[in-house]
């Protein structure tokens, strides 16, 4: 289809009512360019002394203009006009993005830059706490942590944490967040929502994440605890059900006076004792060794051992019949805490414990 003057002056003013500033300081650039064409032509001389004519008059300095043509002083006043507009429309652009960085509360990136790092998708009440232990935490504090979410402004005032500002369920979202060079991924519930839909937007923001970048890490906040299975058939890795959780410690603390104060403890960073994955090789004089053994060896250095995570396998199921065991890294992996049966470390394990500070060594 041919294009006809009727279509592109269509097409000229849709580009102007998106784009207005930009169009009015093209327009202004032409009529710059037009005056020193013009000048070339009046006085004879060529494109690079036109320039220099007129360009003390785009500083802003009209001054006396050293030629009797018209269309010469004409050109420059046209030049001084361009300037003060110029002038005017870069300062009120200057302007009114410093205003709108003060009304978000900050910087909002397009795209982040980042690797390693951990992704927030969505927000809620317990945002701020948990960037906060995130900041906190003296486990990988060299690895960003960017925001993804539908805020107006950026929901933490810390310039440390990037905000990308989008839908966390949709893919080009999640690929500014930089999703594919992540190492893990929170998912938030929206608590201002009815339960089972606060779960289908965090299975979508599953889905989403895992069909970009199966390696990342997702660890899931739901409200409903029977709505587990959906996210564990999104390839999920870590599941947190708020009702079950919450009514599980209420019991527990109820039964056992005190669980609450520990587990609260164990769960903040910079205060006193924390969980810890300790995955780097183990020493010599650790394997081959039962868990048993392990447990009094690390006691000596004030660390607890908890419990282990390793390869599954059949032959670990008919050794661990007396144990729970819980699948990890997508069903090759399983984790068991406190195990009965007499288990031997071996190179490869994951050990988790509690310490005051992330052993360097063990």
């Amino acid at each position: 289809m041919k294009p006809t003057p009727r279509r592109l002056v269509r097409f000229i003013q849709k580009q102007v009512m998106r784009r207005p500033i930009t169009a009015v300081l093209f327009l202004l650039s032409a009529v710059y360019l037009l005056a020193t064409i013009l000048i070339a032509g009046a006085e004879k001389i060529d494109f690079g002394q036109a320039t220099t004519m007129i360009l003390p008059a785009f500083l802003g300095e009209l001054g006396i203009v050293e030629s009797n043509s018209g269309i010469t002083q004409i050109s420059c006043l046209a030049a001084l006009v361009v300037s003060v507009a110029f002038l005017a429309i870069v300062t009120a652009k200057i302007t009114s993005s410093f205003i709108e960085f003060i009304r978000r509360g900050g910087s909002i990136v397009k795209k982040v830059k980042l690797s390693g790092h951990v992704i927030v998708c969505g927000w809620n009440a317990q945002g701020d706490n948990i960037v906060g232990e995130l900041l906190n935490s003296n486990t990988h504090t060299d690895r960003g942590i960017v925001i993804l979410a539908n805020c107006e402004r950026r929901p933490v005032e810390d310039e440390r944490v990037e905000f990308v500002q989008g839908d966390p369920t949709q893919d080009e979202a999640l690929i500014r967040a930089g999703v594919k060079t992540a190492e893990s991924v929170i998912v938030l519930s929206d608590l201002t929502r009815r339960a089972n839909e606060a779960d289908a937007e965090a299975l979508m923001i599953v889905l989403a994440v895992e069909s970009i970048n199966r390696d990342v890490h997702t660890s899931v906040q739901i409200m409903n605890s029977a709505n587990r299975v959906h996210l564990e058939r999104a390839h999920a890795d870590e599941i947190i059900c708020i009702d079950q959780m919450g009514g599980h410690l209420v019991v527990s603390a109820t039964l056992n006076h005190g669980v609450s104060s520990v587990v609260r403890e164990l769960l903040t960073f910079n205060a006193g004792s924390e969980f810890y994955r300790y995955d780097r090789p183990l020493s010599d004089n650790m394997l081959g060794k039962e868990f048993c053994e392990i447990v009094h060896m690390l006691a000596e250095q004030r660390i607890l051992l908890l419990g282990f995570e390793t390869d599954d396998s059949e032959e670990l199921r008919r050794m661990l019949t007396d144990d729970v065991l819980h699948s990890a890294e997508r069903g090759e992996r399983v984790i068991v805490v406190n195990p009965q049966a007499q288990y031997k470390i071996r190179q490869g394990d994951a050990l988790f414990i509690i310490a005051e500070s992330e052993p360097s060594r063990l």
